[in-house]
């Protein structure tokens, strides 16, 4: 079998290029083996501006192209995929294929200036992301040191318990960084699968709040559940619905002054799906700013977010992988928020996830 690795000069070899390169039609070629695009002339790389992008445009589901006409879908390197309706054919003599787009050009256009802007939100957060991984990197390394070195006096002295909790809590905040980072990169691969069953969510609510607890104490807020006795089952991945309710617990927590309160909810709509709610009375945010807090990379670009304080108020990764995973499952999320009246985040669960 021929080797699929297809490069420039090999390209270049096919007489029709240089005619496709100039023809009005968005035209380009991919890998029949997996998808992968290798070549684009003028008008699709106006349209689909690979290098904005990152590069690596890929025919999705990825595998094996088949020739075929109809609708097909692009992605680039990790940002929203773009759909458009286009012609597949086989090109002769070698394991390439042919795509001509057929979609509205001022449709597909709009699409690439938000694939390239939520790439670009992307690029400048990993360019940030050395500094939020170094500060609390820094900090576990110099209380280690300080641990080791016994600079704080006698080894029984109180203050290496609070070294240690400084490490314990630098390290978490790095852990749940790159936890999200990697979750939300598979849920845009498309790999990450669900686990189905039975979901009981009165005892996903009681064991999300029993972990939660100690850091409520610590923090001086009263975190409590209001379920209905008739609540219903989910069919869901309970672990991904612990995740998501974790995620919001823990937000409302952050943004919570002592003596405030935040209280988990849950009720059925009219149309039979299921409403679970995470509610607190911290200090909130301008509605238009919620657009933003759902947003992916976007909390270090917002000009109130202090870098400095990152471990205290995270890294806004867990609103948009909790939207994320409910829409794996079918269902949204909403917001309701205004300053100094709290946060309300309802995460709604579609009619057929709820076993009746």
């Amino acid at each position: 079998m021929p080797s699929l690795s297809i490069t420039m000069p090999d390209l270049n070899r096919l007489p029709a290029l240089e005619l496709l390169a100039g023809l009005a039609t968005p035209l380009w070629l991919a890998r029949a083996e997996d998808g992968g695009v290798v070549w684009l002339n003028g008008t699709a790389r106006a349209l689909l501006d690979p290098d904005a992008v990152g590069g690596s445009l890929r025919v999705e589901p990825a595998g094996p192209v088949a020739v075929t006409e109809g609708a097909m879908t692009i992605r680039g390197a990790g940002g929203p995929p773009l759909a458009l309706t286009a012609r597949i054919g086989p090109v002769p003599d070698c394991d390439l294929i042919l795509v001509e787009g057929a979609a509205d050009r001022a449709d597909l256009k709009a699409q690439a200036l938000e694939l390239a802007a939520a790439n670009r939100r992307k690029s400048e957060y990993v360019h940030h992301l050395s500094h939020e991984l170094r500060t609390p990197l820094t900090a576990v390394i110099g209380f280690a040191e300080i641990l080791r070195d016994r600079l704080l006096g006698p080894p029984d002295s109180p203050r290496y318990g609070e070294a240690a909790e400084q490490i314990v809590a630098a390290g978490s905040y790095m852990l749940e960084l790159i936890n999200n980072l990697l979750d939300l990169a598979r849920i845009e691969a498309g790999r990450l699968d669900l686990h189905e069953e039975e979901c009981p969510p009165a005892l996903i609510v009681d064991a999300t709040l029993s972990m939660m607890a100690g850091r409520a104490e610590r923090s001086g807020v009263t975190l409590s559940a209001h379920l209905p006795a008739d609540l219903p089952v989910l069919w869901a991945d309970p672990s991904l619905v612990r995740q998501m309710l974790t995620n919001l617990v823990g937000n409302a927590l952050k943004f919570t002054a002592a003596g405030g309160h935040v209280t988990v909810s849950a009720e059925r709509e009219a149309d039979g799906g299921l409403v679970l709610a995470v509610a607190d009375d911290g200090r909130g945010m301008p509605p238009d700013r919620i657009p933003q807090a759902l947003t992916a990379f976007a909390q270090l670009h917002d000009p109130a977010h202090d870098p400095m304080t990152v471990a205290q108020h995270g890294s806004g990764l867990g609103l948009p992988l909790t939207a994320a995973l409910v829409e794996l499952h079918g269902g949204s999320i909403a917001l309701d928020s205004a300053p100094g009246r709290g946060t309300t985040v309802r995460l709604r669960f579609p009619p057929e996830r709820v076993v009746r």
